[in-house]
């Protein structure tokens, strides 16, 4: 399993606004070290197929970023995002992936 660092980032911001620091060490501790979740990021040799993504998908650039990154890893999305649906790669949604678990 991987996260990229534009959600790890958006967490932190998120967290921070909230006063909840301390939530935000929790998660990385949780996710990223005990749960040993991948961190990935796209490079920037790579920000041209963001735009190209936005552009031929109609996506925002953090869906874009998402899309890349998935891309590049060969994984699949998992989101509540519907905007994935009209992609080539569309997702799976986290209900989905618990039933595939089971």
């Amino acid at each position: 399993m991987c996260m990229t660092d534009f959600t790890l980032h958006s967490i932190g911001v998120i967290c921070n606004r909230l006063n909840q620091r301390d939530v935000f060490i929790k998660f990385v501790d949780d996710i990223l070290i005990d749960a040993g979740v991948v961190l990935v990021s796209v490079p920037a040799n790579q920000m041209k197929r963001v735009v190209e993504i936005i552009d031929l998908f109609r996506l925002d650039f953090d869906d874009a970023y998402q899309y890349v990154a998935a891309e590049l890893e060969k994984a699949t999305i998992v989101s509540f995002d519907q905007d994935f649906d009209r992609t080539e790669q569309r997702r799976l949604t986290p209900m989905q992936v618990l039933k595939i678990r089971n």
